[in-house]
């Protein structure tokens, strides 16, 4: 288990080995040699197009899981045109990154206490269990 040191949440490793990873970094850095579109694009490319350039036998699942074990080396988020490489990345989509993903676990721990309320209550439907959470 790999325990984040700013939220202490335990995470499990991903099963991605290092070949793969780096399989995958030297496909988004040599992006311009196979996507046809890849100044339009701005070095993004989807988990389907890397997937197809990778072979038959890995899906775009197995592509989402080989870049986020490559966490911080190549970009993705919630909202975001697919994968690229962090050091091909502007400034401003590194940071609209970081906050798409704080606003996404705010998000999920504002459900999260929903839920707990909810259970605590043993909510089986009533309205009155769906009260919004306080805000941080």
């Amino acid at each position: 288990m790999n325990v984040g040191a700013e939220f202490l949440v335990a995470m499990p490793e991903p099963e991605v080995s290092a070949a793969e990873v780096e399989r995958l970094v030297a496909l988004l850095a040599d992006l311009k040699s196979w996507q046809a579109e890849h100044e339009k694009r701005a070095g993004w490319a989807t988990a389907q197009e890397l997937a197809k350039q990778l072979g038959e036998d890995v899906s775009d699942r197995c592509v989402r899981k080989i870049a986020s074990a490559a966490c911080p080396a190549i970009v993705s988020f919630p909202g975001s045109k697919g994968y690229k490489l962090w050091q091909l990345c502007t400034i401003d989509e590194i940071g609209h990154c970081i906050e798409a993903f704080e606003s996404q676990g705010k998000d999920m721990f504002q459900r999260a206490i929903l839920y707990r309320r909810a259970y605590h209550k043993r909510f089986r439907g009533a309205p009155e269990a769906r009260e919004e959470p306080p805000r941080a």
